[in-house]
């Protein structure tokens, strides 16, 4: 991360679940009322398994730092991808806008191509499907499509 503060302000949504909701509002000592209200909103149209999303831009951003980082949501964790436990469905978001996005995934193109030309095509092939918008490109998949490429990171 270069803490350069785009995915906290610049993404519209940010899907954040309940359980971490209550985790939070007791950390920040305010009901789960409260921070609905104040740090979240309704994603009424949203293919996730939750309801909300962080406001945007993040009210626990200072700067470019994480007022709760510590205690942060899944999203933030996990950006530049998103992994919705519930239906293995991954979304890799801000491709060629947000530079830790753009390493990821030329890091994954290349891992792929020496390692997985199978994997390396199915990429090809979604990039093909999509197209570079204001926020970047957004890649979408089953979480089976990036997980050797997690392992070797991990591993590494």
């Amino acid at each position: 991360c270069l803490d350069c503060g785009l995915c906290c302000s610049f993404f519209s949504i940010l899907p954040i679940y309940d359980a971490e909701i209550e985790e939070i509002a007791s950390f920040l000592g305010i009901t789960t009322e409260e921070f609905e209200k104040r740090y979240s909103k309704r994603i009424d149209d949203s293919n996730e398994d939750t309801n909300y999303s962080l406001k945007t831009p993040c009210s626990f951003l200072d700067g470019n730092k994480c007022r709760i980082y510590e205690n942060r949501f899944l999203i933030c964790r996990t950006f530049p991808l998103f992994i919705n436990l519930t239906t293995n469905k991954a979304i890799l978001s801000g491709i060629y806008l947000c530079p830790q996005a753009t390493q990821f995934y030329e890091g994954l193109l290349d891992f792929y191509q020496r390692h997985h030309q199978q994997l390396y095509d199915q990429l090809l092939e979604k990039e093909k499907q999509v197209s570079i918008a204001e926020r970047g490109m957004k890649i979408q998949g089953e979480a089976s499509l990036f997980i050797p490429y997690l392992d070797f990171l991990y591993r590494s």
